[in-house]
């Protein structure tokens, strides 16, 4: 992948002017898998703009969460449709899973648009108007690795509902190929073992100098934590980059039972005061992960998510570039009295992690 053939943008606001600019230069289709996409302030030119895609001839697919976009309306849905818009809600129609339980969690948390199947964007962004002045990491690529995006939603396309007939010509192109210095990794819910996690896991074993680690949902599992200490051991500067508040208080109150953890493990904490959303790791400059996997274990392993592995030097290069102006701004741990937060704050995370063991049943 040469430095042509690449953009990284670093809020919700400045993916979402890039995936209208290119999608409005579309010709041929349009295949979307996201989260959440709303008919709000944020969505509804979008939605304008895919349904005159659609009216003009271009095959426009969108496969969206059923629960993510839950509040996504009945007229704008049947507005799609009339225009042509083959839009889908995910949720797996086989019963893979024993207990309605699991079946619930299972959901795409992907964010991947393919355009011409020759343009295409991966990383963290989602579309709702709350969502316009996030921080996130979302990337624009080109050339054959948007063949993997385009394979990828043809799957997801499959799993809820559609025919298999009108993306049969997506499933020849393969998954895992390595285009130049780049690679897309995706991730299903389909047994124990997460390749993300894998890379995450890999970037703090195999790292010589510094490793970022950035999320805005942070739960490790054993072997994780152990990888942390490891690094530790072996000299590594490690870094970790996460909002000090969320839009999710379950989770932010989740996050801080392990400040106390990282202190002691010597992972540098850094806190940023507004909703943080990007995802990923950069290891030692020379390598780097972004996508939607969160360091969480429902990312891991209850979700559908993508990721794009990146090697090119120019490409880390301004990633790290991003990272560490964040990090500039943001509060380190070791600047709060955390030991002294009150009683009421120890209680409102004991509650927390005892939901999250109930709910993953491990712990």
């Amino acid at each position: 992948m040469s430095q042509s053939n690449y953009q990284i943008y670093s809020s919700s606001k400045e993916a979402w002017d890039a995936m209208y600019q290119a999608i409005l230069v579309a010709e041929k289709s349009i295949y979307w898998e996201l989260y959440i996409f709303l008919d709000d302030e944020a969505g509804n030119p979008f939605f304008d703009l895919l349904e005159k895609k659609a009216q003009a001839g271009l095959d426009v697919k969108i496969v969206v969460d059923s629960l993510g976009s839950f509040w996504l309306s009945k007229r704008r849905i049947k507005a799609l449709r009339d225009a042509g818009v083959d839009i889908r809600f995910f949720h797996e129609r086989k019963r893979r899973y024993r207990g309605w339980w699991s079946r619930l969690w299972k959901r795409t948390h992907r964010k991947i648009l393919a355009i011409d199947e020759k343009v295409g964007f991966i990383g963290g962004v989602n579309i709702q108007k709350d969502m316009k002045d996030w921080l996130d990491i979302h990337i624009r690529l080109e050339g054959e690795i948007v063949h993997s995006l385009s394979r990828a939603f043809a799957k997801s396309y499959i799993i809820c509902g559609g025919e298999k007939k009108n993306v049969c010509r997506l499933l020849k192109y393969k998954f895992r190929l390595l285009h130049d210095r780049a690679e897309i990794i995706l991730d299903s819910p389909n047994g124990r073992k997460s390749l993300a996690r894998t890379k995450y896991v890999d970037a703090l074993l195999k790292a010589r100098e510094r490793v970022v680690l950035f999320s805005p949902y942070y739960y490790p599992d054993r072997k994780f934590l152990w990888a942390l200490w490891k690094a530790q051991k072996n000299g590594v500067k490690v870094d970790l980059l996460i909002p000090f508040r969320t839009d999710i208080k379950f989770m932010t109150y989740l996050t801080y039972t392990w400040f106390t953890i990282l202190q002691k493990t010597g992972v540098n904490v850094h806190l940023v005061d507004k909703m943080f959303h990007a995802k990923g790791v950069i290891a030692d400059d020379k390598w780097a992960m972004v996508g939607s996997s969160n360091i969480e274990k429902t990312s891991f392993y209850d979700n559908y998510e993508a990721n794009v592995s990146l090697k090119e030097k120019m490409v880390v290069m301004n990633l790290r570039e991003i990272i560490d102006g964040w990090i500039k701004k943001s509060i380190n741990l070791k600047d709060i009295n955390w030991g002294k937060r009150s009683r009421w704050q120890r209680t409102k995370e004991w509650i927390a992690l005892k939901l999250y063991k109930i709910w993953h049943k491990d712990w």
